[in-house]
């Protein structure tokens, strides 16, 4: 089952290792895709490449996120909306597990096991456990992206 989370943009705050961040990227189309018990959360963020200025905060982050994506430590999204809506399917799965997908359109897609947790100020943080590189699995995600 396919839910959405959200459409509109959205800021982000990503972390990487090492103590790299970044604050200007924007998210939109917040998927979450329920298979048993794993959750997929998708976020488009090509946006961020949808620039004249190849300077801008945004761009660079993307090009960033796509040349660091093996080095990141959590997402976060301070949107109380996708909280709220990740939060009730979160609750309605038995022993639930989390992935994330996050879309670069032609510079790739990049899947995470994440753990998230909520915010004290609100939204949601989602911690990188594992990454997840496998095409079979990314190639298994579009297929079923695609049949929906």
């Amino acid at each position: 089952m396919k839910h959405a989370l959200r459409k509109t943009p959205s800021h982000l705050h990503l972390a990487y290792k090492y103590g790299e961040g970044s604050d200007s990227l924007i998210g939109r189309n917040f998927m979450l895709e329920v298979d048993g018990h794993t959750l997929t959360l998708t976020v488009d963020l090509t946006p961020n490449f949808h620039t004249r200025n190849k300077s801008a905060s945004t761009y660079v982050d993307a090009i960033n996120l796509a040349h660091n994506h093996h080095k990141l430590r959590y997402l976060q999204c301070t949107d109380n909306l996708v909280r709220t809506r990740l939060i009730r399917a979160w609750e309605q799965v038995a022993n639930p597990r989390m992935r994330m997908c996050l879309d670069l359109g032609e510079r790739g897609r990049f899947l995470y096991f994440v753990l998230p947790h909520s915010l004290f100020m609100g939204g949601v943080q989602l911690d990188v456990q594992q990454v997840l590189d496998s095409a079979a699995v990314l190639q298994s995600l579009e297929h079923s992206l695609e049949e929906h």
